[in-house]
């Protein structure tokens, strides 16, 4: 069964742009290799590290959103650790993430109707109409 997930990598901002192009190709190319499909690939450029990361203050941030198995993954992580550009990574499973955004917003919307019946129909709805 195939799965929903989000990749990010860093790769090092001195990489030139050809070399980001193939690093970007080979790593869509191991998930089409290994039975995944590639529904997005987002560059979103040079951007500032939260700290710094092998003495690199910024990096060049790249995100795939893909379909997949465990077995894709493990092999996708394992290519980002063997490439020396590659800073830092991060695969995370989407499927959860928005059946948890489903749920917040399900919790929201019951406790504004929960308040909306609590509050007494003669009240005025604002302190200043008194």
């Amino acid at each position: 069964m195939l799965s929903s997930y989000e990749s990010v990598f860093v790769a090092a901002p001195t990489v030139a742009q050809e070399a980001q192009d193939r690093l970007v190709e080979s790593f869509e190319e191991i998930i089409a290799n290994n039975g995944g499909t590639l529904t997005n690939t987002i560059r979103m450029g040079r951007r500032p590290l939260s700290y710094e990361v092998k003495r690199f203050k910024d990096g060049i941030y790249t995100v795939f959103e893909f379909q997949g198995n465990g077995e894709m993954i493990r092999e996708l992580e394992r290519r980002y650790r063997l490439n020396d550009s590659v800073l830092k990574f991060l695969t995370v499973k989407t499927e959860r993430k928005s059946k948890l955004m489903k749920k917040g917003a399900a919790k929201r919307k019951a406790k504004s109707d929960a308040r909306a019946k609590r509050k007494p129909s003669g009240a005025p709805e604002n302190m200043d109409e008194r």
